[in-house]
């Protein structure tokens, strides 16, 4: 979707000639997944962070277009809506110190942002989704004035054939509808990005999808929508349903989500992820490269598969493939299930974590999946999203060879010397990962998250005789003065 998409309208024939350049693109990438040593190369990982734009009284600030104005950077980007912004991190290696370089960037990412936004009297909050936002927030007017957001917008709208709606329930219940998709733009996250090998592709997705519950539920900071408390990370359900543009009632095979956690365990490689989306997924944005796809764009020497990369853009699941032609072409796990914030050293601590445990666990990864059919990871990532560190999930037991509940701060404790051992596997030196395992562990120590802080604060807060809605307000304030990259399991528990 950083494409430059020009255009908020299309035709049947763009529709037809773009599936064609799907169809050529799949076989074409099925050709250079059999070249040897194709996508080879030294491990790495890059990172994109999202995040809120506040001003001095917790509103969300409609300011994203300016500080891409001010800042002329080109890592910067805006994002769906006016009051959200986006930061892409240069991608690192993974061997020696990786994970305190991903930090140092996460910091001056935030920091020249805050610096920015001062010049408006505004603020970068990295949270999942804002305490104080309100439904006005959410208008037509809060959309970034971008073709290709136009253009998502109209071809969703069309194929839903009525409002979007959203109805969630947790400790409170919402339910809301929308003309438009920028109840999407509620949600902001910390998306990871890991280079793979073609011959190691189905092994690691399938690992990643395997452990992306148990981090999931550590790494929770949405438990706040519209000031209602609903799941500990609420932004799983709101961004399903937010962009969901299947017909209700229609008298058709029910097509899957476009946000999906997926289809089942992955067989053989990339390619099937990459048709499946092409066989169940009809376009919403058929742009034409100028480029045929097996022409290498400029400065690369694979085939740029543009029309495949852009429809790639416009599904997302929860754990998304990606192909990209650059270094020679490679493929990439793209990790988008974990919310933003709350504090550069937490974010990659998650980081850590997932990492480590996708490494550990993937070499063995067939014995862990012939216990677990795939419909209970599909499980496992809902519960965890829902309940957070409350969540039991299911889980192999490894000397019985069958599923087990079990709750899910046990089996992190269970597996966290795993993630040191996967990281160093990776080439990660235990003195850069230690601290941020440590930082984890405390969260475990603690039974804390950010959610968990986050719902303690605004319980706090009401106990003291506050409504809803400015005791969200004093847990804002709360949240930004203790994310000072100290991390979210030693935060004060009391405002």
């Amino acid at each position: 979707m950083g494409a430059i998409i020009d255009r908020d309208a299309f035709t049947a024939s763009d529709y037809q000639r773009f599936g064609k350049r799907l169809r050529d693109s799949l076989d074409l990438l099925a050709e250079l997944l059999r070249q040897p040593g194709f996508g080879t190369g030294m491990p790495s990982i890059g990172a994109e962070l999202e995040a809120y734009l506040i001003d001095d009284r917790d509103r969300v600030a409609p300011l994203n277009q300016a500080l891409v104005d001010t800042l002329q950077d080109p890592q910067l980007q805006l994002e769906l809506n006016r009051f959200n912004i986006e930061y892409n991190l240069a991608p690192l290696p993974l061997s020696g110190m990786p994970l305190h370089a991903l930090e140092r960037q996460l910091c001056q990412a935030l920091g020249r942002l805050e610096e920015a936004a001062a010049a408006h009297r505004a603020h970068v909050v990295p949270i999942g989704i804002l305490p104080t936002l309100r439904r006005a927030d959410l208008g037509e007017h809060a959309m970034s004035d971008l073709p290709r957001y136009r253009a998502l917008e109209r071809a969703l709208k069309r194929m839903r054939g009525e409002d979007f709606s959203v109805e969630i329930h947790g400790e409170d219940s919402v339910r809301v509808s929308s003309a438009h998709v920028v109840l999407e733009g509620a949600n902001t996250s910390f998306q990871l990005h890991l280079r793979v090998p073609p011959d190691r592709y189905a092994d690691t997705f399938n690992t990643v999808q395997l452990v992306t519950p148990l981090v999931l539920a550590l790494s929770a900071n949405s438990p706040v929508f519209l000031q209602r408390l609903l799941w500990d990370e609420t932004r799983i359900a709101l961004f399903k349903q937010a962009v969901d543009c299947r017909m209700r009632g229609a008298d058709r095979w029910r097509q899957p989500s476009r946000v999906t956690f997926g289809q089942g365990w992955v067989r053989q490689g990339a390619w099937e992820l990459f048709a499946e989306a092409v066989a169940l997924y009809p376009p919403i944005l058929p742009l034409m490269a100028d480029a045929w796809p097996e022409d290498a764009p400029s400065g690369t020497t694979a085939p740029g598969l543009a029309e495949l990369r852009l429809h790639m853009g416009t599904v997302w699941p929860w754990n998304r493939a990606v192909y990209d032609p650059a270094d020679g072409g490679h493929l990439r796990v793209e990790m988008r299930a974990l919310p933003s914030g709350p504090t550069a050293v937490d974010m990659v601590a998650n980081a850590a974590l997932l990492l480590g445990l996708v490494a550990a666990l993937r070499d063995d990864v067939a014995s862990w999946l012939s216990a677990m059919p795939f419909r209970y990871a599909e499980y496992n990532f809902y519960r965890a999203a829902q309940s957070g560190l409350d969540a039991r999930l299911m889980w192999p037991h490894r000397k019985h060879h069958r599923l087990e509940e079990a709750p899910v701060v046990e089996l992190l404790e269970r597996l966290m010397p795993e993630a040191q051992r996967g990281l160093r596997a990776l080439g990660v030196v235990d003195s850069d990962s230690t601290p941020y395992l440590a930082v984890i562990g405390q969260r475990l120590a603690a039974r804390t998250s950010g959610a968990r802080w986050q719902r303690r604060m605004l319980a706090h807060f009401e106990g003291q005789g506050l409504s809803r809605g400015r005791a969200c307000h004093r847990l804002l304030d709360a949240y930004r003065a203790a994310a000072t990259n100290r991390p979210v399991g030693r935060w004060p528990q009391e405002g």
